[in-house]
């Protein structure tokens, strides 16, 4: 008997949530867990945008175990839309050379626990110069896989742009 699969997009975009000033990324190679770093500051609030194609509905986010407040939600035939705001006020600066495991767990109705792997480096807040070098993520894309009898989503992919 073969398993049923459902596979679906999604699409994480992060902004500052005190204008809406971008986030920025660069390409570490494998010298870490993740080829790539995200760029935050401490004392910072944030927004995690979450589109997905075709439209699943998210029970619970959450991050480093903190159950993330939706503030808005948006369902359609072809697409689900959720914002999260996270403030990260109990996080300290990331260390030279170091990076942050953050997964953004996400718990899909009906299918299962969907981990997306972020890797991050905290600067000061007031930092202008570090924090802002790199790329701008305008969002990462994770193409997904639920197969039936299974409590996870399993990525196959996964694209920043």
């Amino acid at each position: 008997m073969s398993e049923k699969e459902t596979q679906f997009q999604v699409t994480l975009g992060i902004k500052r949530d005190d204008g809406n000033a971008m986030v920025f990324y660069k390409l570490d190679g494998q010298r870490f867990e993740n080829d790539n770093t995200i760029k935050m500051k401490v004392q910072t609030p944030y927004k995690f945008l979450l589109t997905i194609r075709p439209p699943q509905k998210i029970k619970i986010a959450s991050a480093k175990g903190e159950e993330l407040k939706m503030s808005s939600e948006e369902m359609s035939a072809e697409f689900s839309k959720y914002c999260y705001q996270w403030a990260n006020n109990n996080i300290p600066i990331t260390k030279k050379n170091r990076r942050l495991s953050f997964p953004l767990l996400l718990e899909i109705h009906n299918l299962g626990i969907l981990e997306l792997p972020l890797q991050l480096k905290f600067y000061q807040a007031n930092d202008t110069t570090h924090s802002a070098w790199g790329k701008s993520l305008h969002h990462i894309e994770f193409d997904c896989v639920y197969k039936s009898g299974r409590s996870f989503v399993e990525i196959l992919k996964t694209v920043y742009r």
